[in-house]
């Protein structure tokens, strides 16, 4: 949920017509991405991405949001995870590695998404065929961007602040 100002006793709500929104767009998205998941039979998808609907419907205008966050943010995460499978280390202590490695990267590159870090653990867990992985991601966390980008435009909104 947005927060658009402070009270003595904490944050203010969005308003209702915000919340609303942000519900439908993250159901939206989200049941898009379930449907395209298990015809894929790539249901690991969901969570990471759930994570980054939250961030960019209810903070569309926060760094974090932004399409170079989102969409670079995972495919770091992505690529350096594959990188850290190519070395033949797997499990939980590779999982620590490949995230903390991905994280490192994604700041250096002004690219830092959280919800992408959880694409780092589900691929170091799970150890997907990258051939069917990475352009699934691509284009999930894409249409995430264009969901909110379509939702922002229906009211008038702008999302995103900022490409690059």
């Amino acid at each position: 949920m947005r927060f658009v100002g402070r009270t003595k006793g904490g944050s203010v709500p969005a308003h209702p017509a915000r919340v609303a929104s942000a519900a439908i767009t993250t159901s939206f998205g989200l049941a898009v991405l379930v449907a395209v998941g298990t015809l894929t039979d790539q249901t690991v998808l969901i969570p990471p991405l759930a994570a980054t609907t939250a961030i960019i419907t209810a903070t569309p205008e926060a760094p974090v949001a932004q399409p170079r966050h989102v969409i670079g943010g995972h495919m770091l995460s992505c690529l350096v995870s594959f990188g850290v499978l190519a070395l033949g280390w797997r499990g939980p202590w590779a999982a620590a590695v490949a995230c903390g490695a991905a994280c490192g990267l994604a700041l250096l590159v002004r690219a830092a998404h959280p919800p992408a870090m959880a694409t780092a653990v589900m691929i170091m867990l799970t150890d997907p065929p990258a051939h069917s992985f990475v352009p699934l991601l691509a284009v999930g966390a894409a249409l995430l961007v264009l969901v909110q980008m379509i939702s922002s435009r229906l009211q008038r909104e702008a999302y995103p602040t900022s490409w690059w």
